[in-house]
């Protein structure tokens, strides 16, 4: 299997298909396109969530409570201000969500950072991976990797799984300590057992690539499957590619085809030719020229250069469409032009069975067409 370092989306956009059909033998492999391998990393913009904690016997936490739930932030402010003042965890960490998200007052990271220092040194685990965020953000302070490390470690260990998430992704990366691949598979193992998505997906990735452990395609398919279950497009997108290559389990073209048409439908123009080329070659399902030729449009019209060559060779050979060779010449033109070098042949090849006005028209749609979507 292709191996792409992290971070890394790999530029190969080609896609392997044999053709089951003796009538189009142009449905041909073509190369690989290596798995989706981007680690998600914590560092390059966490998102919080503004989830305010319950679970008190405090008067002023418990009306302060209601009255965010109803959406009187200003309320809530004071009433949470009164409990943080006498040291209430729970308070002063909702309080510290209210100023760091400036809800009933202006946005203030600093103040923010304070509250979530008073309630994490209490021990209140939510607080701490807030406050390890801030400091791997530099939100309120300086970015500081070491302190970042030091609050998400005491969450992990108190079981939060973002904080687990966080955790591992830091080893990974050498941020706060040296870099630590098997310390980073261990915090996603635990992160993962809680459906964290992002640490399954990243599993997956490692076990592919033997980062931490020893190359284990069923264990990366297997993490795949899990991490897609749960919404993830990318994650979708490798376990098709595995079951569509044979990868930690059986070829299964059935699977495969389910599993791009999860990620397709998601946006992935990868997913989109994939399902194009299972239609081409009948591979999954009955073969189905017409949405072969969809799904490749979907792909084309999303920027895949693969999807684009191949309506070319679709319109090229007929392919369940009446032959054209000046729509085959555009979307060669257009591949070529995003960069597909093997489709100038084609393009020098098909000019022999063009008249100068044809040309001229192929040559003019696929510029119409690279101008109405340039991005």
């Amino acid at each position: 299997m292709p191996v792409v370092l992290f971070g890394f989306q790999g530029d190969s956009r080609r896609f392997a298909a044999e053709s089951t059909s003796s009538e189009h033998k142009e449905v041909q492999e073509l190369n690989r396109v290596p798995l989706k391998q981007t680690l998600w990393n914590l560092s390059a913009g966490l998102v919080l969530s503004v989830s305010l904690l319950p679970v008190s016997t405090h008067a002023d936490y418990a009306a302060g409570l209601l009255a965010y739930e109803a959406g009187d932030y200003a309320t809530a402010l004071e009433e949470f201000t009164e409990d943080a003042q006498v040291g209430h965890a729970l308070a002063q960490f909702n309080l510290g969500m209210m100023y760091h998200y400036g809800q009933g007052t202006e946005r203030d990271y600093e103040r923010a950072m304070q509250l979530y220092a008073l309630s994490a040194q209490q021990g209140l685990a939510r607080a701490q991976y807030h406050l390890a965020s801030m400091y791997d953000n530099g939100e309120g302070t300086e970015q500081d990797y070491r302190e970042a490390y030091h609050w998400y470690a005491m969450a992990a260990e108190s079981g939060d799984s973002a904080a687990q998430y966080a955790l591992g992704t830091m080893n990974f990366y050498g941020q706060g300590k040296r870099e630590d691949y098997a310390e980073a598979l261990h915090w996603y193992e635990l992160a993962a057992a809680q459906d964290n998505r992002d640490a399954q997906y990243n599993l997956g990735v490692m076990y592919a690539n033997g980062y931490g452990a020893d190359v284990d395609p069923a264990q990366a398919l297997r993490w795949f499957a899990a991490a897609a279950r749960l919404g993830s497009a990318d994650a979708q997108f490798n376990a098709g590619l595995m079951y569509n290559e044979g990868h930690g389990a059986p070829q299964d073209y059935q699977r495969a085809m389910r599993y791009f048409t999860m990620a397709a439908r998601q946006g992935v123009a990868e997913a989109m030719a994939r399902v194009g080329i299972l239609h081409a070659s009948g591979q999954g399902v009955a073969q189905d020229y017409g949405q072969a030729r969809r799904w490749f449009e979907l792909g084309a019209e999303a920027g895949d250069v693969p999807s684009q060559s191949f309506l070319g060779r679709i319109y090229m050979s007929g392919m369940g469409v009446e032959q054209d060779v000046q729509t085959a010449y555009m979307w060669y033109a257009v591949a070529n032009k995003n960069g597909d070098n093997d489709a100038l042949p084609v393009m020098i090849a098909l000019k022999a069975n063009m008249t100068p006005e044809q040309l001229a028209d192929a040559e003019k749609l696929a510029a119409d067409w690279i101008q109405n979507h340039a991005r």
